[in-house]
């Protein structure tokens, strides 16, 4: 075998990752246009220029393939890692005071917001009607619970958190504000650009999650 000729798995695995993110993007564009219910496995396909039957060999379910969706739009295309591997959480975890750090998590995740909360409020919605859905929405939004549970408590080795209120209220307040509804309302009905509502957000976050600094002399 000629040492630089790619193996026939290499070249086969190439096809079928490249076929996956053909049928993620087409179902993207399908969910939001459609609705979930409103989507079909058919319509899929045809947007992404493949067979049904490919679909369905790949993902089996719309639940599994809006899962998938919701998972390229965290991780992202260019480079795709999750939050917890990017520059900006790196940056987030070595930042001494708990204020900027905070701030630097806001607009750090405000990119995935940018790219997943109108895919999340699909989901979101059809959960409200069909068991197999309503589990995979617990399933991502268990992991976004987590997350921004770790967020707080990076925060409260860098800062105190608010003592009038326990880690998971603060955990509760932390999630619904900085959360895929907010997001999208203020973006499609409010018409906020990205960066007023990243501003807004490192405005009131402080003030809600953590302790006010005494005043001097106290």
């Amino acid at each position: 075998m000629d040492p630089e000729t790619p193996p026939v798995k290499s070249i086969r695995r190439k096809k079928a990752d490249a076929t996956r993110r053909k049928i993620i993007q087409a179902a993207h564009q399908e969910f939001i246009a459609r609705g979930f219910h409103g989507a079909t496995m058919a319509g899929i396909a045809a947007r992404a220029g493949v067979a049904s039957q490919t679909v369905y060999f790949v993902f089996h379910t719309k639940p599994e393939l809006i899962s998938a969706v919701i998972d390229a739009a965290v991780l992202g295309e260019e480079d795709p890692r999750p939050p917890q591997a990017q520059p900006w959480w790196a940056s987030m975890t070595a930042e001494p005071g708990a204020v900027e750090a905070l701030r630097i998590f806001i607009r750090g995740a405000g990119e995935v917001f940018a790219r997943a909360a109108a895919i999340s409020e699909v989901l979101r919605a059809a959960a409200l009607t069909d068991d197999e859905v309503r589990r995979t929405h617990q399933y991502h939004e268990n992991l976004r619970r987590d997350g921004f549970g770790q967020v707080l408590g990076m925060l409260a080795a860098k800062g105190p958190l608010r003592d009038d209120r326990s880690f998971d209220e603060l955990t509760d307040a932390f999630i619904t504000v900085y959360g895929d509804s907010t997001y999208n309302l203020l973006a499609t009905e409010r018409g906020w650009s990205h960066d007023q509502i990243m501003a807004w957000l490192c405005d009131v976050l402080p003030g809600m999650l953590l302790a006010s600094p005494a005043p001097a002399g106290k």
